[in-house]
């Protein structure tokens, strides 16, 4: 379901949904990359459902998400219960009533949501006619939203971003899911305009792109770049080895509960060495020297993709916790924010 039945569904705004998603609490069963269009099961309703009762007896969202993110036993819950008790006595009844609802359920379940993973390892077969920039117009069938996307078809179905392409083929691989889909070309009065049938996990949304130019771009070229050329100020604090324990996309309301910690980081380590050097871990690559990054008080300057990832340092209940800006794909060709590491010193 997209987001906008599924708000309906629930009987919820889909600000309230959008909203839940940047908190954690409740998370798409996938979002496109390309669009940003999310997407929900049905059996999420029922998780609406749940999230709205521990609201309406006092939970805050940090400590629904304690809840529902599974890492909190029966325990844990009940100890979260008994202090909102002590709290709200005059709400006592509605209380014991969902605390049976969220304990007596499958609530701490993960979702077993069948995505698409179909194999993007296409040969390669030219289509002069798609090289260049496109623009996805409003008859598409995927929610766009206000802001208008374009999007690059590069020479030899260069990969960039989340996607590549084939003659006839529309390549994705969003990291979640990935898939294979069909396109055509179509020349209106107007211009060259592509149709793909894009693949979702619950049918079919048509994209419709209106071509711009045939101008032969490459990734580098239209990848969105910061300034790097910052001077060297040292920072004492920030000296030392730090691993990643976490993801959140909202820094302002950090708290230790508060973060995503169930996943395997592919930001894993950074160190940071005097005067300027810092040596960085991504999944099996190691990114080191000063041809490639430094710091300054403030930033990791990542050359090798021009990026400048704000950093600072926060002191919770006595432990210092790093937090680092994550300048991936989707903020250099997607336009989105920026996301955040979290990094405690090893």
């Amino acid at each position: 379901m997209k987001i906008k039945e599924f708000a309906k569904a629930c009987g919820v705004p889909e600000s309230t949904v959008r909203y839940y998603d940047k908190k954690g609490v409740l998370k798409p069963v996938e979002t496109n990359l390309l669009t940003k269009c999310r997407y929900y099961d049905k059996s999420q309703i029922a998780d609406v459902g749940k999230i709205t009762s521990l609201k309406s007896v006092g939970f805050t969202l940090s400590e629904i998400k304690r809840i529902t993110n599974g890492k909190a036993d029966t325990e844990d819950i009940q100890s979260l219960f008994a202090e909102k008790k002590s709290r709200l006595y005059e709400t006592l009844t509605m209380l014991e009533d969902t605390q049976k609802i969220i304990l007596g359920g499958d609530f701490m379940k993960t979702n077993n949501i069948e995505l698409l993973h179909e194999d993007v390892n296409v040969p390669f077969e030219n289509d002069e006619d798609v090289i260049g920039r496109w623009i996805i117009t409003e008859d598409s069938s995927a929610n766009m939203g206000s802001k208008e996307r374009e999007l690059y078809f590069l020479p030899n179905g260069e990969w960039y971003w989340c996607f590549s392409w084939t003659k006839g083929k529309f390549l994705y691989n969003g990291g979640n899911s990935s898939c294979v889909c069909d396109y055509t070309l179509e020349n209106r009065g107007d211009g060259l305009y592509m149709k793909i049938d894009f693949k979702t996990h619950s049918g079919i949304d048509v994209i419709t792109l209106k071509k711009l130019d045939s101008k032969h771009y490459t990734a580098d070229e239209i990848a969105r770049k910061d300034n790097i050329d910052m001077p060297f100020k040292n920072d004492e604090k920030v000296l030392g080895s730090w691993k990643a324990i976490g993801f959140i996309a909202d820094k302002e309301n950090f708290s230790p509960d508060n973060f995503n910690s169930s996943f395997e980081p592919y930001f894993e380590k950074i160190e940071f060495l005097p005067n300027g050097t810092c040596t960085s871990v991504y999944g099996s690559e190691i990114i080191s020297g000063n041809n490639m990054q430094v710091w300054t008080k403030g930033y990791v300057l990542r050359k090798w993709n021009s990026t400048a990832c704000a950093y600072e340092i926060r002191k919770v209940d006595g432990a210092e916790y790093l937090i680092i800006e994550w300048k991936s794909g989707d903020y250099r060709w997607g336009g989105f924010d920026t996301d955040y590491y979290v990094f405690v010193r090893t």
